[in-house]
């Protein structure tokens, strides 16, 4: 070989190695940021789950590099390390179907919050992570033909792996998880590592990547594969910037999810009815101030609350706050949002927009914690110090929170009214069930004016009331709690120490939001599953037939 010849050879081959670096880099980075959307319906958006994902990418890409550079140093060969990337990209297009199986398992051997996030990303990423780690000690070994150019051959090509991340990333939030699903965006991210990888392989790889295609591409993979199955009839479907949105149609219902959990509920027959029982909680905002007319919903949901206020109050004007833009527009679509002129809807993050918007509310009414997910900088000192500030001297807030006031599900409960109490001289607690150690919705309703009522009273005014809510409720003795919350062994939460997530874990608890989701039956959920199979099966059949022919083509003669 002349040396021009082998100069061009060396180029490319170069040129090889960055598409397998860039594409690398690129896919371990989307990879461990659309897998969240697998883990967050059911382990919530926690620290521990960001946590879990950050370590275990990590800890593989750290023992990738080192097995890695050891392969490299003794059959370095390019159609292995083609091999061995085609190989991560086959079990990442496999994720969507086995991960659900994968979470069950880490739920059910180990039941612990603070670990059960952890030992199911070690089972869905390790794997792929250290593979991929393989990646760039090998390149280098490959990609340096002399001495005198291995720092400069390693910095380009760890450079352009960090490229390939930041470019993974970005694209991933900003482009694939607003526009596609879950599911096709690890299909995307398998195929393109198998896609890449075809540059080093010969044709039987391409035959078997072509025949992976063709089963992700046929019309029943356009069915959803979700870690949480959907109840009832799915009409609409979306990832949204800030979780997994489901329109679900169950007989007269119509629900919306969030990540796989009921946020609001609407009977088609009756759009103003409340159909969930806590959402009656909120007219007690009404009857602590019953002149209040400018109003606050802090979430907006499928916007139940506003949209009975203002049919049932013609003399308030209601304000929304929600963060996604993407349940405002199904709000509209599908939950009879109509335009009112004494409605107005702001798209933005609660805590940012009261810190900068002044004006001041007759009451406030905090709907924006999940069972999933503890938005823990609306739950501090600082931000009810805030929240103060945007009440009249005679204001109300009504805040819904999810747990129980005793026993070992009660210490968030508890540590929001201790904080809540810091600000607020006045706070009365109402559970929406029987029993205070359920997990359950719990209304706080707080002032800054020392308002006094009793069970009895608030009974009195619940039925003198022509609105027709709290009646019964408040005739259970239950439902305003008299006992004394115990905040001596809870934290004051503040921005700079709030462990919500250590103080209670909702989703690993069984609450009252797997009640309904748990009572309807899966319509076209055995049909799903029959699909899922069939596309599993043949996925594996695949895999099997690519372990066979890497071992036997690739493995064992890149070694002779």
């Amino acid at each position: 070989m002349t040396d021009q010849t082998h100069s061009k050879f060396s180029q490319n081959l170069l040129w090889r190695l960055k598409i397998l670096t860039f594409t690398s880099g690129a896919v371990v980075m989307g990879l461990e940021i659309v897998t969240s959307r697998i883990l967050t319906p059911v382990f919530g958006s926690t620290i521990y789950t960001w946590g879990s994902l950050i370590g275990v990418i990590l800890s593989g890409l750290s023992l990738g590099y080192y097995l890695g550079g050891k392969l490299s140093d003794k059959h370095p060969n390019f159609e292995k390390i083609c091999g061995i990337v085609f190989s991560v990209g086959l079990f990442i297009v496999g994720i969507p179907f086995f991960a659900s199986s994968v979470i069950d398992f880490s739920q059910y051997v180990l039941p612990v919050p603070q670990y059960t996030p952890l030992l199911a990303t070690f089972l869905l990423l390790m794997f792929p992570s250290v593979l991929l780690g393989f990646v760039s000690p090998y390149v280098i070994k490959l990609g340096t033909s002399s001495l005198h150019r291995v720092g400069n051959i390693s910095g380009n090509l760890y450079s352009l792996a960090t490229v390939g991340s930041i470019f993974g990333t970005f694209t991933t939030v900003f482009v694939l998880i607003p526009n596609l699903a879950v599911n096709q965006i690890i299909f995307g991210l398998g195929i393109a590592l198998v896609g890449s990888s075809l540059i080093g392989l010969k044709i039987s790889p391409k035959i078997i990547a072509m025949a992976i295609v063709v089963t992700l591409i046929i019309p029943w993979s356009s069915l959803s594969i979700n870690t949480i199955s959907h109840n009832g009839t799915l009409i609409f479907e979306k990832e949204t910037l800030f979780s997994h949105l489901d329109i679900i149609e169950f007989g007269d219902n119509r629900s919306l999810y969030l990540d796989g959990l009921r946020h609001s509920s609407m009977n088609m027959d009756d759009p103003l009815d409340l159909v969930i029982d806590y959402t009656e909680y909120f007219h007690l905002g009404m009857m602590f101030n019953p002149t209040a007319t400018n109003i606050l919903f802090v979430g907006g949901g499928g916007f139940t609350g506003p949209k009975n206020f203002l049919d049932l109050y013609p003399q308030t004007k209601i304000d929304v706050i929600e963060i996604d833009s993407d349940v405002i527009d199904v709000a509209r679509d599908y939950f009879n949002l109509e335009k009112n002129s004494r409605l107005q809807i702001f798209n933005d993050d609660a805590r940012k927009h009261l810190s900068t918007f002044e004006k001041k509310y007759d009451l406030i009414i905090l709907d924006a914690y999940a069972s999933n997910y503890i938005p823990y900088h609306l739950m501090t000192d600082e931000f009810f110090k805030i929240v103060e500030k945007r009440l009249e001297p005679n204001g109300v807030v009504v805040s819904n929170l999810i747990g129980s006031i005793e026993g070992n599900n009660s210490p968030l409960i508890r540590a929001v009214y201790k904080t809540m109490q810091g600000t607020f001289p006045v706070s009365y607690i109402f559970p929406t069930e029987d029993n205070p150690a359920f997990v359950q919705n719990i209304m706080i309703v707080s002032s800054n004016e020392p308002y006094e009522f009793d069970r009895k009273l608030l009974l009195e005014i619940a039925q003198s009331s022509p609105i027709d809510y709290l009646d019964d409720e408040l005739q259970e003795k239950e439902h305003f709690y008299e006992g004394l919350v115990d905040v001596s062994d809870v934290p004051f939460l503040t921005d700079q120490f709030n462990p919500s997530e250590v103080l209670f874990n909702p989703i690993t608890q069984s609450s009252f939001t797997q009640d309904f989701q748990n009572s309807l039956p899966k319509e076209n959920q055995h049909r799903e599953d029959m699909v899922n199979l069939g596309l599993g099966i043949s996925l594996s059949l695949i895999g099997l037939v690519w372990v066979i022919y890497f071992k036997k083509k690739v493995w064992i003669v890149s070694e002779k």
